[in-house]
């Protein structure tokens, strides 16, 4: 599980909250009452395996987006799998590699140039825990431009930014500096509020749309290994409660999916969660349940158009 952290609670509790906020769904042309999904697989181009099920997840209709790892081993590979599609792709900004004894990572910039996202083997640190003692605030903004263009430089048109490890949280610069892309780059961010309740993150979503930023309403992710059935013969369900319990908004879900192969059982200490994942969502329950629950799904290409025309001063809707 991810640590628990005292510094965003501070942060957040300055937005100043307005009960009154013009929802997202409103904005994107949906009634008040709409409630929306996106799907987004993320962590893709840091392992083969995790790369195909993404892509094959999206190719069967049954995700509507996936975040690539700019600094990860198999970006390259990635890339070409999304320019093949004609798929624009979010960037799962990176700053840590915890593979740091298998197939693992430095930051897109050299050392010299950011040195202190180096740990002395070599490699970006192994936890937002080290991130967050050794960061200079300076060089991880260079390290997330540079992420940025290395996808445009692949071809790549990128949708959103979301967060490997969600380090934005772990220090008070780190928020300030992931909250202020989507007016330095036209691309909107997720606002990865995974510890806090759905019904919790709702007000705190309004406020930041509020300053302009066009996040989704939540953030749901079950990254529970411990929670996992011990074998797929058993389909977890707490994605069928999440559904269940949407109120209307724009929701992201970040779901982990993998295929099964000897090499991802040797290198992936998490794949019984992801193979759970990809059990769930390449199944048909969870779509026929959407369905029913009367879930639409959208994208982040209409996102991205919002937060332009945001950044523009041609659309007020979030803040009338």
């Amino acid at each position: 599980m991810l640590p628990k952290l005292p510094f965003l609670a501070a942060a957040l509790a300055a937005f100043a909250l307005n009960a009154g906020a013009t929802p997202l769904t409103r904005c994107l042309g949906y009634p008040d009452d709409a409630r929306l999904a996106i799907v987004n697989a993320d962590d893709v181009g840091m392992h083969p395996d995790l790369d195909r099920a993404a892509f094959r997840l999206l190719d069967e209709g049954k995700i509507q987006e996936l975040s690539l790892m700019a600094p990860a081993p198999h970006f390259t590979e990635a890339a070409a799998a999304a320019r093949q599609r004609h798929k624009a792709v979010g960037l799962h900004l990176t700053l840590t590699d915890e593979w740091q004894d298998d197939d693992s990572w430095g930051a897109v910039l050299p050392r010299e140039q950011v040195p202190s996202l180096y740990n002395p083997q070599g490699r970006l640190w192994g936890s937002i825990e080290e991130l967050a003692a050794h960061a200079d605030i300076g060089e991880v903004r260079r390290e997330l431009l540079a992420q940025i263009q290395k996808a445009r430089d692949a071809g790549l048109t990128i949708t959103h930014l979301d967060t490997h490890m969600v380090f934005w949280r772990i220090r008070n610069d780190f928020i300030n500096l992931y909250l202020s892309l989507p007016r330095l780059t036209g691309i909107p961010v997720v606002l990865q509020l995974l510890w806090h309740p759905v019904a919790q993150q709702l007000p705190l979503s309004r406020s930041e749309q509020q300053r302009g930023n066009v996040v989704a309403d939540s953030f749901v992710m079950q990254y529970n290994p411990e929670s996992r059935p011990q074998n797929l013969e058993v389909r977890y369900d707490g994605y069928d409660f999440a559904v269940r319990n949407l109120p209307p908004g724009l929701h992201h879900f970040a779901v982990h999916p993998a295929e099964d192969s000897p090499e991802a059982r040797r290198q992936i200490g998490d794949l019984r969660l992801r193979l759970s994942d990809f059990q769930v969502w390449e199944g048909p329950e969870i779509h026929r349940l959407m369905k029913e629950q009367g879930i639409e799904t959208t994208d982040y290409q209409r996102l991205k158009a919002l937060q332009e025309a945001v950044n523009r001063h041609a659309n007020d809707c979030l803040n009338p």
